[in-house]
């Protein structure tokens, strides 16, 4: 049972414990170090506040009396100097067990010379330092100089401290309950102002540290004591330096800010403990006193509930897409019934991450956000969930979305579709496969949006809208089904209105052949593998796994290696590619890994059995995304004259120089030609005066297409201006020319 006493007699025993006078050097009185010696003075530092002046932070071992520069100081008490230290601004002397500090030293005293009490003149105040720092003690033997019965006599302080804030947050942490309602082991964290002089003079009077501090927990009603500590703050002597943050909470103390952690001991840490109340409402009494019985105390009505450690699931974001004027963020709810609402974390490179917004700026009802701003450059959000517990869990995060806004005049515009849902591996909806996507794209210099295949499928986002789409599904399989019926329908109809797809999965022929052991599949599953991605399974392989470019594909000459750091999984896809698709990639087993294909109706695909992201070099991902895209969006095919054999097909029947992509050039572009023979080919850079400004080195080229990669740079590996440059492929007598636009930003 709680034993309760009444508020009355304990206020009554927090007088008696601070008028108590502690015997010896403590009683002993002395004048002011200041003129008028026997009068009281004010003080702008009071003993034990605390000090940021050092890198861990350490108590005031003394006070400070403010007093003009140039001022004598005098020596409090009879004795011999022992030290002398003229040098710097803690310049100081040092008679028996008082040291002044901030003190020009009197040229006429030594060490050894004895000094008479108000007679002699130590010294004088330091230019620029305007106060006296007197120390009662030798170092961490301090006492306070204004001690109850003891100290500088007279000191007259008619003015009471202040208790100016009372927080709560979780034992031993920076985690703070919200809206009084706690639970569990609890820090009382407490700001006092120690008020040394009227309202009307310097803050520096008005900031200053206090001398006794306690808290108790009292009933609602505020008759009864249910919880009582058996430690408090009193500072008649200081404690080690190691000890100063047990008293002060380090995030918002300062030198001229004491918030006090009063539920500490000073040698160590402690807590109130919640726990051992029954749940319902109290009262938190905090109660502080200076060394003249000047008061302050305060109620602040709390709850006890239970303790909640159980976060809100993770956000899933419906995409991040370019509006009018700026981009829009947009999510679907969270179902939680705490729910207290969303935080918004920013990235430019998915490793430094920020938070943009606070819950209070993204309350439970949200789902979306929009911004008036550019993103030129590409840029990633998450998003987490916040619940209304008394220390606020937060979720993990949602997957990353990120955007790459388009110029007023781009044309080339693609969205990255995130069909990952599997939340068993590989992160869940934490994943960060949108940002290996996104990071990609904008390295090939493309611009894009990102989105969920749920906003897809629920109209949020329309295929339509994009000249391209990236849609990625992970290792998802099975009970997460790749792509459900309805992503195939949206995904039949795209490609079939001239759309252009490039998709990439570990489990996508496997979750839709009938031939394979998923236990899901269906016929319409089959038909979409068969007939929209023009492939069959074909088994599966172990990783980790060496693929290579078909030779003459637009991968030719591409050597890749996979990955399970991002992405993990034990093996992935073998395809087998319908016509009129071709092989693209393929496995060190000479085995389908990855296929291309453009339909009669324009349509254009990239099928990968393996995924993307698990591409192991960053160049290397760009290289490819580089060359998909180009394929998607710009090379113009050469015809197939014979669809039985599709390997002759690809090979050029005439000479062509492609238009350069992306143009304009940006970053980097690639130019790619047509060769229908073996041949010398050189290519040489004009510029619009007809100048040659680089020349690329000649290569024997083999039968099939080919490409150079150029970033803008002469000869002399400088960056050229930006403008209009000609290009101009030479092949013995013939050569071709085409214009393309350098503009670097």
């Amino acid at each position: 049972m709680i034993k309760q006493i009444s508020v009355k007699l304990l206020k009554a025993v927090l007088l008696i414990s601070i008028a108590m006078v502690l015997p010896g050097v403590l009683a002993a009185q002395y004048s002011w170090p200041v003129t008028p010696l026997h009068q009281s003075q004010e003080l702008t530092g009071t003993f034990c506040e605390y000090r940021d002046t050092s890198p861990a932070g350490h108590y005031h071992n003394g006070v400070d009396i403010p007093k003009a520069d140039g001022s004598p100081v005098y020596a409090v008490a009879n004795g011999v100097i022992e030290r002398i230290v003229g040098e710097g601004s803690n310049a100081y002397v040092r008679v028996g067990r008082f040291a002044y500090v901030h003190i020009r030293p009197n040229p006429g005293l030594r060490e050894g010379d004895y000094v008479v009490a108000e007679q002699t003149v130590l010294g004088t105040i330091l230019s620029g330092q305007g106060h006296v720092h007197f120390i009662d003690g030798y170092y961490n033997s301090e006492i306070n100089p204004i001690r109850p019965g003891g100290g500088l006599t007279p000191y007259d302080d008619p003015w009471p401290p202040k208790i100016t804030s009372v927080r709560f947050f979780q034992d031993n942490s920076e985690l703070e309950f919200q809206n009084n309602r706690l639970s569990g082991k609890i820090d009382i964290v407490v700001k006092v102002e120690e008020r040394n002089g009227p309202p009307h003079t310097y803050n520096s009077r008005l900031n200053n540290g206090t001398y006794f501090l306690s808290y108790r927990i009292l009933s609602a009603d505020g008759e009864s004591v249910v919880y009582s500590p058996v430690h408090y703050f009193q500072f008649d002597r200081k404690p080690a330096n190691s000890t100063v943050h047990n008293v002060f909470f380090k995030k918002y103390s300062s030198t001229s800010s004491h918030v006090y952690i009063v539920t500490n001991q000073i040698v160590r840490n402690d807590f109130w403990d919640a726990a051992q109340l029954s749940p319902g409402n109290y009262q938190v009494m905090v109660y502080t006193k200076d060394t003249r019985e000047n008061a302050d105390t305060v109620y602040v009505p709390v709850e006890i509930v239970e303790e909640d450690v159980t976060p809100p699931d993770a956000p899933v974001l419906k995409y991040v897409r370019q509006t009018l004027g700026g981009f829009q963020l947009a999510w679907y709810p969270n179902i939680e019934d705490d729910l207290a609402g969303y935080r918004l974390y920013y990235s430019y490179d998915n490793v430094n991450w920020r938070q943009l917004t606070s819950a209070k700026n993204i309350p439970a009802d949200s789902v979306t956000m929009t911004f008036s701003a550019s993103a030129l450059s590409e840029i990633y959000f998450r998003l987490t969930a916040l619940d209304n517990a008394p220390i606020q869990n937060e979720s993990q995060p949602s997957a990353v979305y990120g955007i790459k806004m388009r110029d007023a005049d781009a044309a080339n515009y693609l969205l990255i579709v995130d069909g990952f849902d599997r939340t068993s591996a590989s992160g869940g909806e934490s994943h960060a496969f949108g940002f290996t996507y996104g990071r990609s794209t904008a390295e090939a210099a493309f611009p894009f949006d990102m989105c969920s295949n749920e906003a897809v499928v629920d109209s949020f986002v329309n295929l339509a809208s994009y000249w391209a789409v990236i849609w990625f599904t992970g290792d998802k399989g099975e009970a997460d089904k790749t792509l459900s019926a309805e992503e195939q329908t949206l995904i039949g109809s795209f490609l079939n209105d001239d759309g252009r797809l490039f998709i990439s999965g570990a489990n996508i022929a496997w979750n839709l052949d009938l031939d394979s052991d998923c236990y899901s599949t269906t016929e319409a599953d089959n038909a979409f593998l068969n007939n929209v991605l023009k492939a069959d399974f074909g088994g599966r392989l172990a990783l980790p796994i060496a693929v290579s470019g078909s030779a003459g594909g637009i991968f030719d000459r591409i050597e890749l290696s996979l990955t399970q750091d991002l992405l993990a999984m034990d093996s992935t896809d073998v395809i087998a590619v319908r016509s009129p698709a071709v092989s693209c990639f393929e496995y060190n087993s000479g085995q389908v890994a990855g296929l291309c294909c453009e339909n009669a109706e324009g349509g254009r695909l990239i099928y990968f059995a393996f995924p993307f992201e698990t591409i192991a070099s960053d160049q290397l991902r760009t290289d490819v995304m580089f060359r998909a895209l180009g394929y998607l969006l710009w090379i113009n095919h050469v015809p197939h004259e014979d669809e039985a054999n599709a390997e002759s097909s690809l090979l050029p029947k005439q000479f062509q120089l492609e238009q350069n992509f992306p143009n304009p050039l940006t970053t980097s572009t690639l130019i790619r030609f047509h060769v229908p023979e073996s041949s010398k080919i050189r290519l040489k850079i004009y510029n619009v005066l007809g100048q040659l400004v680089r020349d690329f080195e000649p290569r024997q080229s083999l039968p099939g297409i080919h490409e150079w990669r150029w970033n803008g740079e002469d000869q002399r590996g400088q960056l050229l201006p930006n403008g209009i440059y000609f290009y101009v492929l030479e092949s013995g007598n013939t050569s071709f020319a085409r214009k393309l636009l350098l503009i670097k930003p």
